[in-house]
Parts: structure tokens; sequence; C-alpha cells
């Protein structure tokens, strides 16, 4: 396949599908879970293979999405359990000295 990159299955390199063979769009729509039927015309394929990538796309996103709110809210979690313990220490260390 010529000048088709997917780094880390983001959206090829290439814009311009129709120079490729219906056999280059197969192995290119695999990459992203698609089996095309090589009987059908080319500029379905092309198409076909253009929705799997702007789908695989948008879940890429959704999970980025989803990991930067885990993400945020094990910091908020992780400060405030340490703010609770910390208050604790405190009052404990003020029972001590008292």
């Amino acid at each position: 396949m010529k000048n088709v990159k997917t780094n880390n299955m983001k959206a090829p390199v290439i814009k311009d599908y129709s120079k490729l063979s219906k056999r280059e769009l197969e192995i290119l729509a695999r990459k992203y879970g698609v089996e095309l039927d090589r009987r059908l015309r080319k500029d379905t394929l092309i198409r076909l293979v253009e929705i799997a990538i702007e789908k695989h796309d948008e879940e890429q996103g959704s999970l980025s999405d989803l990991h930067q709110k885990f993400f945020l809210r094990g910091i908020f979690v992780g400060t405030f359990i340490g703010a609770i313990a910390t208050a604790l220490l405190m009052l404990g260390l003020n029972n001590l000295v008292l």
C-alpha cells in the first residue's frame, strides 16, 4: 500500500482514497475492523473506509475523554483523602499536646 500510514490507528496521511486499489482499500479497512466486499463499486468502498475511520476516531476521542475524567476524579479523591488524613492527624497531635 503506497503512502498509507496508520500511526497508532489514526486516520491515514493519504486523503485521496481514489488513488488506492480495491485491494488496498480492503487492507486499510481491515485495520479498522471492517471487511469490505470488493465486488462493490470503488466509490462505495471508499465511503465505507471513510466511515470506518471516522467512527474509529470518534471512539478514540471518547475513550481519551473517559480516561481524562477518571484521571481527574482520581486526583480529586486522592487530594480529598489526603486532606482528611491531615486533618485527623492534626487533631490527634493537638490532643496529645493538651
